[in-house]
């Protein structure tokens, strides 16, 4: 694994998580990558993008998405360990893109709420006033990933001008199966909540290759 660098020799490993989510909804975000294959990916996306929101591509626009991007792999890969990520194209180009990543945990806890770090997402964020959070948690079941999974949504200040919304799905599955958690944030809580039934039919496509679908 590179040490907080972009690029990685690393390329072509299996995927961890799987879906089969509509590709004109949802495309995939390399975690491994490197820089000629990341100008392809960047350049085919967001022509794509800007074809189908009907939007001019301007340079502001291409290095704004370009820097997002770059951080976003660094991060997700680097410190977060996330395991796959995921783009949600209908977001506009004018919009910070919508990516949600995946990532599998060990947990062989009687039940979710005993897994460690899992009991965080519904926790209030120690730093911030408990009156500026909005926490809510709702029951989700996965035909992949069994029906002992829950929906947590968070809102918080993210500055005195942005609220930061969080979408987090979370699957406990039977002892041998690693856990299932599905994270994604975004700075405008209008594009999570238009965005809430897409992101609730795409978190029922995901599955543990290799396991009864």
């Amino acid at each position: 694994m590179s040490e907080g660098t972009l690029w990685s020799t690393d390329l072509g490993a299996p995927l961890h998580i799987d879906t089969d989510a509509n590709p004109d909804l949802w495309g995939y975000l390399h975690l491994q990558i490197d820089k000629k294959t990341f100008k392809e990916w960047l350049d085919l996306h967001l022509t794509g993008l800007a074809a189908v929101h009907d939007i001019e591509l301007t340079r502001k626009l291409r290095r704004f998405h370009k820097s997002f991007y770059e951080q976003t792999i660094v991060t997700l890969r680097d410190k977060l360990q996330a395991d796959e990520a995921f783009v949600y194209h209908p977001v506009p180009l004018t919009y910070m893109p919508l990516v949600m990543h995946a990532t599998r945990l060990h947990c062989e806890a009687r039940d979710a709420a005993s897994c460690e770090g899992v009991t965080a997402l519904t926790v209030p964020h120690p730093e911030i006033p408990e009156w500026q959070q909005r926490t809510g948690s709702v029951p989700f079941a996965s035909p992949h990933l069994g029906a002992d999974g829950v929906r947590v949504t968070r809102s918080y200040p993210a500055d005195s001008t942005i609220m930061m919304t969080s979408v987090t799905y979370h699957w406990h599955t039977p002892p041998g199966l690693p856990d299932v958690l599905l994270r994604g944030h975004h700075d405008d809580p209008e594009v999570i909540a238009a965005a809430m039934e897409a992101l609730d039919d795409f978190a029922r496509t995901l599955r543990l290759p290799g396991t009864a679908h």
